[in-house]
């Protein structure tokens, strides 16, 4: 047994409680002091039955010659003949792996499987049910990677080998050993060396779940390291000059209680799926705040003592000047958060309390690359809406508008419709203020005004690029919508956004920037509105009574069933968990261009894509949603305008 087996085995029996510290580190002692294999040692001191052992490292069955698993079973009694022939038969038809087909069939509980493989494979068998994972391992791995090939990292270890040379291993449980695909792709995932440990498919998927829902037995809480860091007594508001900090300086342990609330508080923010962090100085605390499904949710006060440290602390991985306080600033960072890497977009702006003078209120919009990528199909289109979205986003050329508030989600439809339609055989540039999500094979451009590169300038060189699909992040003003008009009409097809209360409104906005009626009406091939609603937890769901009231006012009819969330423990109570959105797709047609070049209002415009294009209004889509079960009648009204029944 080598050096890493020798301490893979100790570690094991350590993490799953059957040694405590002192005991293995007398067993390695003894270890080195006699040579001896450390199973015998432990088995020789008492520190653990045989029986333990054996099932751990399946020594009773370890041989030179390996058998076939079904003969092996026949062999040990597990299973009869006449089981291994229907278990054999099924597994012609289902493809699955014999040991798997066995359990189905019921002919074996899994845990019996797993620890006879353990034996047949010579891999040590764990059950992770009161597993201690360290909580460094699952920061190698992301979740995604290890739901789909079923594996969960446990530890990491740093040892030496025979010829004293350092050895960095992560160690993972997997169902299948023998799967050396998978194992090739975590060590390459991790740059490392890997060993392998062997637990049920249900063990695995428990603590996958245990770990990377942010529950495991070493996460500290940012409520908990808040409040260790809390004074003792009231906290005092003290008289401050604007240019000068009499902060008191704070000792060593508390610098490093700095560090750590930073990290929590940002790590705890990408767990709740948050999409900002807000820090708030107030007189004698700062304002923790987390933007989760849309909303504010105030989290725990940090104490004032702590405050320009924390803010500092922020500046400085954003690369921003930290003496700097009397003007907004702007920086980025990223975080590495369980095996993937997140961007925060860091702005910091000028505030005056009365007591301590000017403070800076800061801003991190979290830029998850793992979020918010959807495929069109999953976005909740109504399927003729998305029958006509996508016929216009693979149209040769013309303009397909997103519009809507900030916030609402159009920035994560533009994103979707260029992977939709992304190709090696096309160009795709974008011109964007920020760069919020990185797509392979698609030539991303960063506006910076300062120098010069603005979003009029980047269209004149993106011209010159022979693009065939260009997306502006937003048309903004008459030069940048007069010069995407151009690329439009001259073979190009171009996404960009704008910021109206629905599809009909964007056309009066852009004759309002001094845009010829006639180009918008033949450019604009497509205007799509959206909002985000709210979405119901699905765990506790239920059907909800509508006022007679209400249902006059909306022109609902009596069977109409609509629900909402009575609030969980996985909703916090809320009712809500995550969002979905609700769509108005205007494609114009004569009629609709006529009212363009008319001058026509919005209204005008919308009634006539009512009536004669048979337009799905955001009122109708959010109704229909709320119908569905996707999100409460409440939510749906209140993102729709009124006028859109």
């Amino acid at each position: 047994m080598n050096s890493s087996a020798k301490l893979n085995l100790g570690q094991l029996l350590l993490r799953q409680g059957i040694l405590d510290e002192d005991q293995l580190a007398h067993a390695m002692a003894e270890h080195k002091r006699t040579g001896l294999m450390l199973s015998k040692i432990l088995l020789r001191l008492g520190m653990v039955s045989e029986d333990t052992l054996t099932s751990i490292l399946g020594v009773q069955m370890q041989s030179s010659t390996k058998m076939r698993i079904g003969e092996m079973l026949l062999k040990q009694g597990y299973i009869n003949e006449e089981q291994l022939n229907k278990a054999l038969e099924m597994q012609k038809t289902t493809g699955k792996r014999l040991g798997r087909t066995l359990v189905d069939l019921g002919f074996m509980p899994e845990e019996r499987l797993i620890e006879i493989l353990s034996m047949q494979f010579e891999v040590p068998y764990v059950r992770l049910e009161n597993f201690i994972i360290d909580p460094d391992a699952y920061t190698f791995l992301p979740e995604d990677l290890c739901k789909t090939y079923k594996i969960v990292p446990l530890f990491v270890l740093k040892a030496e080998d025979e010829r004293h040379m350092q050895r960095v291993s992560l160690t993972i449980a997997m169902t299948d050993p023998t799967n050396m695909r998978v194992i090739n792709i975590v060590k390459f995932k991790v740059k490392m060396e890997v060993d392998i440990v062997m637990a049920s498919e249900k063990d695995v998927l428990k603590a996958i779940e245990r770990v990377y829902s942010g529950h495991g037995p070493a996460e500290e809480s940012l409520a908990e390291l808040i409040s260790e860091s809390r004074d003792e007594g009231e906290l005092e508001t003290v008289d401050r000059d604007a240019n000068n900090s009499n902060e008191p300086e704070l000792s060593d342990e508390e610098g490093r209680a700095v560090v750590k609330i930073v990290t929590t508080l940002i790590h705890e923010a990408i767990a709740r799926h948050a999409s900002d962090i807000h820090l708030e100085p107030q007189e004698t605390f700062l304002k923790l705040r987390y933007r989760i499904d849309g909303d504010l949710q105030v989290m725990s006060p940090i104490p004032a003592r702590l405050m320009p440290q924390i803010l500092s602390r922020i500046k400085l991985l954003s690369k921003m000047d930290i003496a700097e306080k009397r003007k907004p600033l702007d920086g980025r960072f990223t975080v590495r958060y369980k095996g993937a890497e997140v961007d925060l977009r860091v702005s910091s702006f000028p505030i005056s309390l009365r007591k301590r003078g000017v403070c800076e209120k800061i801003v991190m919009r979290i830029l998850d690359p793992n979020s918010g990528q959807f495929p069109l199909k999953d976005m909740g289109f109504d399927a003729r809406v998305l029958k006509q979205f996508l016929d216009c986003i693979n149209a040769p050329n013309g303009i397909v508008l997103v519009t809507g508030p900030t916030g609402s989600g159009k920035s994560t439809t533009l994103y979707a419709s260029i992977r939709e339609i992304l190709d090696s055989t096309i160009n795709i540039s974008t011109m964007e203020d920020p760069v919020e999500l990185n797509i392979d094979g698609v030539n991303q451009g960063q506006i910076n005004n300062a120098a010069g590169f603005t979003f009029a300038a980047g269209i004149r060189a993106l011209l010159r690029q022979d693009p065939d699909v260009i997306m502006i992040g937003e048309m903004r003003d008459q030069e940048t919508s007069s010069m995407a008009i151009e690329a439009a009409l001259t073979g190009h097809l171009v996404f960009s956004t704008l910021h109206t209360n629905d599809a009909a409104g964007a056309f009066p906005r852009l004759l309002e920037m001094g845009l010829e009626p006639f180009l918008v009406s033949t450019a604009i091939k497509g205007v799509l509105a959206q909002r985000l609603v709210r979405r119901i937890c699905k765990y506790c769901k239920e059907p909800v009574e509508i006022s007679d009231s209400l249902r006059e006012e909306l022109h609902l009819t009596p069977d109409m069933q609509f629900y909402h969330g009575r609030g969980c423990e996985k909703c916090d109570g809320s009712g809500y968990k995550g969002r979905c959105g609700i769509y108005e797709f205007l494609v114009p047609n004569e009629t609709v261009r006529n009212l363009i070049i008319k001058r026509s209002s919005g209204d005008v415009i919308k009634r006539a894509a009512m009536k004669e294009c048979g337009m799905i209004t955001l009122r109708m889509d959010g109704i229909q949603k709320a119908l569905d079960g996707a999100t409460t009648l409440e939510q749906a009204v209140g993102a729709s305008a009124a006028d859109d029944a």
